[in-house]
């Protein structure tokens, strides 16, 4: 047999392809890859630069870096349900959230969601030394998420309307102020400001919204088990977070559902129907089960249940007024307008230059709300979420829909439905406008695809114009929302406030504009004033910065002027002393400081740790005393002691080494005596030696800059 010969072939020559000798399908496939990479680049730069801000607030935000920065307040709810869970219940101690428990059959619960609970457990499980300290660190995790999902979700919205139309550069680039502006554009950063239990629960409701709408669009495109499974885990979670966006996302996939069962998706996609079903009901089922052992009833909570409503005679008042309910028809008139009106924010001269308004909304007709705080509009806070998403509304339901767009009103329908809630809803805050970003973020994908759409074949003018019109839009909203977000509120510390001033006064004299304008000399706080105004008592005792806030309906607060943030205290309101302490053989006083009939001291007393001496503080007053923990500390220790007898904000406090000791209002004052004279020591040789320390730096300095 002879042998078959084989040609020897060389191998070809590697070079790029030519896109004309392809066919059409390959130069398609060729632009999309393409256009996808190109995509995948503008997105990671835009959500890398809005990612800086959003971290400095809130793992700063004018204070020193922490990344478990946490407020003064309402920042473990979900740290105590995490721990009532280890034990297998859903109540926790009683009084340990004040006046937000609510009360059922002799115990207490929280009405926030138990996902947040639940993600804390292997770290609460390990270790009690982070409760109260997970909700930046947690919103952190739910922010990376929202921010790999809002493109994701573009893209894919993209698809449905354009195909797989070629992603030009000026649309690419326009995407990519869609994708800052619907991270750091909106109230994300404001969230992020304070990272306490409401903050979290919002940031989860966004984050979970997305990435379940971003879930159920893939499923009416083409259902798969993977799908149907990441849906159900999905909706669950969000049912157990937060009930508006839970429910948006159950009424979708009901829709889903039904949109299969009836044949609407093609007759391949009705054996899908029942499974989609249960990935709306089950989780809607587990939320019921878990809000009746809370509270006896599968959805809701009796408003009477509240501690609130016992200590608060406005509360009640609002509730008898409004049929014993925080929600109704006579509330719309009043949200419409404060959510979406034109002109929802302050511009100023000043810095941030963009800010909430100055004052709380008023109610319309006379109707009592239960609060209303200063609060944003969406056009004006988020201008181009909000056009894109009207363009997209019109574009998604009008009769002859492009594309596969008509698949997105049901997730439309169901988006809106979160915000929609809100318009009936007794109680207007800006971290509200949360239940509405879910809503524009999934029209205004729909509104750009549709203007790009209709650029094509435009000339270079057009499409640079409508670029510039994009960028400015975002550019808006990203200085608007950052400008809310660094701006004070009653969570912020003093030390927040005063670097805050600072800024305010170098910025101001960078640029001409003088901050002096904003500042009032006045005798006494007075119980409201326009947010962003500094008030000067007395001769620069303490200066203040108003929030805007109103407290009409709490005396608590408008007797403690919360309206009003400390922004640098000095003499009479502030005294330092630095404390040493020996050892002591039985309890020794030493008075600090008195005003009116109130005396403050401290107290050493023998501790029964070796090596420690037992410290204390004492309030003295007309009808009694009152005395705060005693703390173990080391013999010959000595430690900074500050007392605080401000009669502006009738506060007295006592810390040391920047641990509240005592923190009560201030009832009975007069003239206020420090009874440690600067560099007098008291009991130089017995079990106290107290030194009065003057102030650090210039008394008041930044006041005496504003007022000089």
């Amino acid at each position: 047999m002879t042998q078959p010969e084989f040609e020897t072939v060389e191998p070809p020559e590697r070079r790029a392809p030519d896109v004309e000798a392809l066919g059409e399908s390959d130069v398609a496939l060729s632009e999309g890859a393409e256009g996808r990479r190109r995509f995948t680049k503008v997105s990671v730069w835009a959500a890398g630069l809005v990612t800086v801000p959003y971290l400095w607030i809130l793992w700063c935000l004018w204070g020193t870096p922490d990344v478990l920065r946490h407020t003064q307040y309402e920042n473990n709810f979900y740290d105590l349900q995490t721990r009532a869970m280890f034990h297998g219940r859903l109540s926790i101690p009683q009084g340990s959230i004040g006046i937000e428990g609510f009360f059922h059959a002799g115990r207490e619960y929280t009405y926030f969601g138990i996902f947040p609970s639940i993600i804390r457990m292997p770290i609460l499980w390990l270790t009690p030394r982070f409760d109260g300290k997970l909700a930046a660190p947690s919103m952190g995790i739910a922010w990376l998420i929202t921010a790999m999902v809002v493109p994701l979700l573009l893209w894919r919205i993209r698809v449905l309307v354009r195909g797989s139309a070629r992603l030009g550069r000026a649309e690419a680039v326009a995407y990519g102020f869609l994708v800052a502006s619907c991270l750091g554009g909106t109230v994300l950063m404001q969230l992020a400001s304070n990272p306490f239990v409401f903050s979290e629960d919002l940031a989860w409701s966004v984050c979970l919204a997305l990435v379940g709408f971003f879930v159920l669009l893939g499923i009416l495109q083409r259902p798969t088990r993977q799908q149907i499974w990441l849906a159900l885990v999905v909706i669950l979670a969000a049912n157990l977070n937060r009930v508006t966006t839970g429910w948006a996302l159950t009424g979708a996939a009901v829709l889903i559902a039904g949109y299969f069962a009836f044949g609407l998706g093609g007759p391949d996609k009705k054996k899908w129907a029942l499974r989609v079903l249960a990935v709306g009901l089950v989780p809607f089922a587990a939320a019921c089960i878990v809000n009746y052992a809370k509270f006896g009833v599968p959805v809701g909570v009796s408003n009477f249940a509240q501690e609130w409503t016992r200590v608060n005679a406005y509360r009640r008042q609002f509730l008898a007024a409004n049929h014993n309910s925080e929600s109704g028809t006579i509330f719309i008139p009043t949200a419409v307008l404060t959510y979406l009106r034109p002109d929802g924010v302050h511009l100023s001269s000043i810095f941030p230059f963009v800010t909430l308004p100055l004052a709380p909304p008023t109610a319309l007709g006379g109707v009592l709300f239960d609060r209303l705080y200063r609060t944003a509009s969406i056009p004006a806070s988020m201008p181009l979420a909000f056009l894109l998403g009207l363009w997209g509304l019109v574009t998604a339901f009008r009769p002859r829909s492009v594309g596969q767009v008509h698949l997105m009103r049901i997730v439309l329908l169901a988006s809106a439905g979160s915000g929609a809630l809100l318009f009936g809803w007794g109680y207007i805050a800006d971290r509200y406008l949360a239940d509405f970003l879910p809503f524009f973020v999934l029209a205004a994908a729909v509104g750009m695809a549709d203007i790009w759409r209709r650029m094509e074949g435009r000339g270079v003018r057009a499409r640079r114009a409508v670029l510039v019109g994009i960028a400015v839009l975002a550019g808006f909203s990203v200085v608007a929302n950052i400008g809310i977000a660094v701006t004070p509120s009653e969570e912020w510390t003093s030390t927040q406030a005063l670097h805050f001033v600072q800024a305010q006064q170098s910025i101001g004299s960078a640029t001409g504009m003088s901050l002096k304008r904003s500042v009032h000399r006045v005798e006494t706080l007075p119980p409201w004033a326009p947010a962003g105004q500094l008030a000067v008592v007395g001769d620069c005792s303490g200066l203040y910065v108003s929030t805007g806030e109103r407290y009409a309906t709490v005396p608590a607060q408008q007797y403690a002027r919360t309206t009003w943030v400390t922004v640098e205290r000095g003499s009479p309101f502030a005294h330092n002393f630095s404390v040493r302490f020996s050892a002591a053989s039985e309890a020794t006083y030493q008075e600090l400081v008195s005003s009116g009939s109130d005396a403050i001291s401290v107290s050493s007393r023998p501790s029964s740790i070796n090596g420690k001496v037992s410290v204390l503080f004492v309030v003295t007053r007309a009808h009694g005393s009152m005395t705060s923990v005693q703390v173990p500390v080391a013999i010959g220790s000595t430690h900074a002691v500050e007392v605080v007898t401000d009669t502006a904000k009738h506060l007295e406090q006592v810390t040391m080494d920047g641990v509240l000791f005592i923190d009560n209002p201030l009832t009975n004052y007069g003239p206020i005596e420090n009874h440690v004279p600067e560099g007098v020591t008291v009991m130089p040789e017995g079990p106290l030696t107290v030194t009065h320390v003057p102030l650090f730096g210039s008394d008041s300095a930044i006041c005496r800059k504003l007022i000089g």
